[in-house]
């Protein structure tokens, strides 16, 4: 199952230190890049340098994309 597969590779993130919420974001990103970066590779998904590549595009055409506000309009 995908659940008992995931508990393999997911790093559970508890914040303790970071005091600002940009900090808890920012940490919760480097946490689930690093999960998907060592995951790829010990997978054989890639060299380290190729999935380094793949993600980093990954992470490109995201930042790119237009941000959706999901604001509530009174």
């Amino acid at each position: 199952m995908i659940e008992d597969e995931s508990e393999e590779w997911i790093t559970q993130f508890h914040p303790t230190v970071e005091k600002e919420v940009l900090d808890v974001l920012r940490s919760r990103a480097q946490y689930a890049i690093l999960d998907q970066l060592n995951y790829m590779v010990s997978n054989h998904m890639g060299t380290p340098d190729e999935v380094k590549k793949i993600v980093l595009d990954e992470i490109t055409k995201i930042t790119y994309d237009p941000i959706e506000m999901d604001m509530d309009e009174n």
